[in-house]
């Protein structure tokens, strides 16, 4: 196993990373989520990527939508199939690859890739291999939609990421290893209730994102800024996100 991928895989699984999703499951969808849900997708199964301990699943089922969720985090599919029992729901979970779904072509008519799961997968090509995947399964204009933080040069931001140009561009051929693949790659703290220590995730550019989306087959329909779809969502503990809507 890659070692990115090991340490994603370990830091989601430790036990106070586990509560603190585990105490998320039943908080319910943001509310730009159950907007663009509600607006964008059709009637028909769902596969919700990366859903950890089923805090979309969950939601997507008591929308009435017949649910499958997955995650790469064995840890967090236990959780998840545990609370699902506790809420006597009924939601099929499996551990599986976003950039190799176990499902056949055309299976799914939605699919949700949420809070920015995306940009945790580390490699370009890994990234773009899960949009592939993502189109595969889903039904002729089937509705996509996931969403990931946005690079920004303003402020602060502008040392950050020209420290990490001159890694990468500077650096890098001559020998430098930045400690991860891509430009636009960072690891941090996430928050001072969990135990992760290296957590891994790709900033990009919306162009970035755009690129990908295109190369995958996907048409982009929408994108937004979450606290711009709904000013609810300002109030969240987590900063600001885009999200992106996609027919396959």
């Amino acid at each position: 196993m890659q070692p990115l991928k090991k340490l994603i895989i370990s830091e989601f699984s430790t036990p106070r990373t586990l509560s603190f999703y585990e105490h998320m499951a039943v908080s319910g969808l943001w509310k730009s989520e159950e907007i663009l849900i509600r607006k964008y997708f059709r009637k028909g199964p769902v596969l919700d990527i990366g859903c950890g301990t089923g805090r979309t699943t969950i939601a997507l089922s008591k929308l009435g939508y017949k649910v499958t969720g997955i995650d790469i985090t064995p840890a967090m599919i236990k959780s998840a199939q545990r609370i699902a029992r506790r809420e006597n729901i009924p939601i099929v979970y499996l551990v599986a690859d976003a950039c190799k779904l176990p499902f056949p072509a055309r299976k799914f008519s939605n699919a949700l890739f949420s809070f920015n799961g995306w940009s945790q997968i580390p490699g370009k090509k890994n990234r773009l291999s899960a949009l592939k995947e993502a189109h595969r399964v889903l039904k002729k204009d089937g509705v996509f939609i996931f969403t990931t933080h946005i690079r920004s040069y303003k402020g602060k931001y502008l040392l950050t990421w020209g420290i990490e140009f001159f890694k990468h561009y500077i650096m890098k051929p001559f020998g430098y290893d930045p400690g991860y693949p891509d430009f636009g790659d960072l690891f941090f703290i996430r928050d001072s209730s969990s135990t992760y220590t290296r957590q891994y995730i790709h900033i990009a550019s919306a162009s970035e994102v755009e690129r990908q989306i295109n190369q995958a087959g996907f048409r982009l329909v929408y994108k937004g800024y979450r606290n711009n779809i709904s000013s609810d969502d300002s109030g969240l503990k987590s900063s600001d996100c885009m999200f992106f809507v996609c027919k396959a």
